[in-house]
């Protein structure tokens, strides 16, 4: 027995769409000017350099030892001056004692002179703490001079009031692009997958 088979082929509608965007045209856009003064600041200051300047280390080095010529041969001369009336004087009252007490029993003159010689090796030393003088220094110290130049900065921004501006609306447009369609048709026996 043949069956009859009822086949439908269908298709949905499609709607699409066309844009068109806007546009802005930049051209009549007025940029700002800008015009002004950039000076920039200075310090305009500088620094002397010291002068005249001076440092007497003598007094600190002569409390060491360490004398000038004048001072050394000053000194000595001062010295040999005293040495030389000491001696004399030493020599006039042994010269005295001598001739006086020398023929004397018990004065041995030989003793005296050792024991006056051995005397100067067991001095014991003598030693003296000064304080050492600070050197002197005169001068001119350094000085910051000249005046500072704060500079300028002046900026003048020129903009018009109103922008000559075109703008060009966009669209939007839909259309159908396809109807979409129902088909319907008999087959015997079986479906018409192919048709």
């Amino acid at each position: 027995m043949m069956m009859v088979r009822l086949n439908t082929r269908h298709e949905l509608p499609q709607i699409a769409m066309r844009t068109t965007q806007g546009r802005l045209d930049e051209s009549g856009i007025i940029q700002p000017q800008s015009q002004g003064r950039n000076q920039q600041a200075r310090s305009n200051k500088t620094v002397t350099q010291p002068a005249n300047l001076s440092i007497d280390s003598y007094p600190s080095r002569k409390s060491y030892g360490f004398r000038n010529m004048t001072d050394f041969t000053a000194e000595r001369g001062q010295r040999g001056i005293s040495d030389a009336q000491a001696a004399t004087s030493r020599h006039a009252q042994e010269g005295w004692s001598r001739a006086t007490n020398g023929a004397r029993r018990g004065n041995d003159v030989v003793q005296g002179i050792k024991s006056e010689i051995f005397s100067d090796y067991q001095a014991r030393p003598v030693f003296t703490t000064n304080a050492i003088p600070d050197p002197q220094m005169q001068g001119y110290q350094s000085e910051v001079i000249g005046e500072p130049d704060l500079g300028d900065v002046t900026v003048d921004i020129q903009t018009e009031p109103n922008a000559r501006i075109h703008y060009t609306l966009g669209s939007v447009e839909t259309y159908l692009q396809n109807e979409g369609f129902i088909r319907h048709w008999v087959s015997v026996d079986n479906y018409d997958i192919y048709a």
